[in-house]
């Protein structure tokens, strides 16, 4: 699978490795204190190209974040969002 890597990633410690076009995370973040989540939604932002697509748990949002305002929404029922800014 040419194009696809696969690899293991602390949110709560690793930084930014790579540029991504997708990134999935699903129900996880629920876990998370409010310090963790800003520090992941950071890592996400930082790690999506231009267009990139974030896909978020049922329970997740961008919408309290910093970031909120450098998505769209591509579908609110399955937290789908694409980065515009």
């Amino acid at each position: 699978m040419d194009g696809v890597v696969f690899a293991q990633h602390n949110l709560a410690s690793d930084a930014a490795f790579n540029e991504f076009n997708v990134i999935t995370c699903r129900n996880v973040m629920i876990y998370f204190d409010r310090s963790l989540q800003d520090r992941v939604h950071e890592l996400f932002y930082e790690s999506l190209a231009m267009f990139g697509v974030l896909v978020l748990g049922h329970k997740e949002s961008i919408r309290f974040t910093r970031f909120a305002d450098r998505y769209e929404e591509l579908d609110a029922n399955e937290r789908i969002y694409r980065k515009v800014g």
